[in-house]
């Protein structure tokens, strides 16, 4: 793989592979036509990606042709760009994206091509295939299924012991997932959270990549990208402050005499956690006869601003797919979701919630295909009106449903 991000990959970066006899190895290989349309091109490049994928990530480059030894067997070494003959490279990109997307499950979270035109020697594609953290990926195209991994002389299919193991690792990626979330909810029981929040009932929203469950950390980060600071906003209040700490990096809404109202904590390893200790409280803040209401209406424009906003963060932050998201309300117990908007002079709600934490499921969130809101948040604003008593949020048309 070209240690660079792709979208800073020049025609000159490609002409050096071959300047510097760059040879394949585990996240490179060359290929010297783009793959054609029939059963056994498509398979070997589904192999190919499900190989790097499942390994390292890596970089396919099409338009370069190996040498060759006395045998006539490919060194691995590049001889010369030959450049392609398609004419039109992004439909052909395109028709490798589909190929990718139709042939391989789980679906590949980051795939990235480019094409370059290389100066009085023709036009290569570069196809990119990140590490995945949701891996194994399956071949399943033509009613296969097989599996793939690579070493330094390229792919291999894994075997049956193989197999075993790269699901054991994903199983331990969801128990890292919901451990961390305990962590965290535990923090907040305790008071020991980044700030303190007010209000009895508090909301915690957490973001977090599968590559930071997986140990990795993003140093690159810091310190804060500026651009970053300004998407970090943790309300509408006005009045906030940051700072650095030891998780990372902190924005907050300035304390009152009960405390924060929100906070946006942005840890090293690129989890986003948003705390909120006004809006499941709205209903005491306005006075007798309320104290019991969630403002739902309000309640579920905060989720959808701040949504949409963590993914603003982490695209800025670059960080790879996929983000689990989650969502946790404490200190809920005989608290019911208004039917009104945020004060409201009457309510027909007639359910509460029956404890006093309220987990929603972990949704995997999908940057690369679908609406968001509809995919990943909707679902989880669901589950919380489920425990409330009810099917579905009654708010369907703020949703463009």
């Amino acid at each position: 793989m070209l240690p660079i991000d792709i979208e800073e990959v020049t025609a000159a970066h490609i002409a050096s592979l071959l300047t510097d006899k760059v040879g394949e190895r585990r996240v490179l290989e060359y290929k010297e036509r783009l793959p054609e349309g029939s059963e056994s091109a498509k398979k070997e490049l589904l192999g190919d990606v499900c190989s790097f994928a499942n390994a390292s990530g890596g970089d396919i480059v099409y338009g370069i042709r190996d040498e060759r030894d006395n045998t006539g067997k490919a060194t691995g070494l590049p001889e010369a760009i030959v450049g392609l003959c398609a004419t039109n490279l992004s439909s052909e990109i395109t028709r490798l994206e589909s190929m990718i997307r139709d042939g391989i499950r789980p679906r590949i979270p980051d795939i990235q091509a480019r094409d370059f035109e290389i100066p009085g020697q023709g036009s290569v594609v570069l196809l990119r295939i990140g590490r995945s953290w949701i891996r194994p990926h399956m071949v399943t195209y033509g009613g296969t299924s097989r599996f793939y991994s690579r070493h330094s002389t390229g792919k291999y299919q894994l075997d049956v012991q193989q197999i075993g193991q790269a699901f054991a690792e994903q199983r331990s990626l969801g128990e890292q997932l919901r451990n961390w979330r305990a962590d965290r909810i535990a923090a907040l029981l305790s008071d020991e959270g980044p700030v303190a929040l007010g209000g009895p009932a508090k909301l915690l929203l957490h973001f977090i990549p599968a590559a930071a469950l997986a140990g990795q950390q993003a140093a690159a980060f810091w310190p804060a990208p500026s651009q970053v600071r300004t998407l970090l906003r943790p309300s509408s209040f006005s009045g906030t402050s940051w700072r650095y700490n030891a998780d990372g990096f902190l924005v907050y809404s300035v304390e009152g005499a009960g405390g924060s109202a929100s906070y946006v904590q942005l840890f090293r390893n690129g989890s986003l956690e948003y705390g909120d200790g006004y809006i499941l409280n709205a209903g005491k803040n306005y006075g007798a006869g309320h104290e019991s209401d969630i403002p739902s209406k309000s309640f579920e424009g905060m989720l959808r601003a701040t949504f949409g906003n963590a993914l603003l963060v982490i695209g800025r932050l670059r960080i790879e797919d996929p983000v689990y998201f989650s969502c946790t309300l404490a200190g809920v117990q005989g608290l019911r979701l208004s039917l009104e908007g945020l004060f409201p002079y009457f309510t027909n709600a007639k359910h509460t919630f029956d404890r006093q934490i309220i987990q929603t499921p972990e949704v995997q969130i999908d940057r690369a295909e679908a609406a968001p809101y509809h995919t990943s948040l909707l679902p989880v604003v669901d589950s919380i009106w489920q425990a409330n008593g009810y099917e579905h949020t009654p708010w369907k048309s703020d949703w463009g449903l």
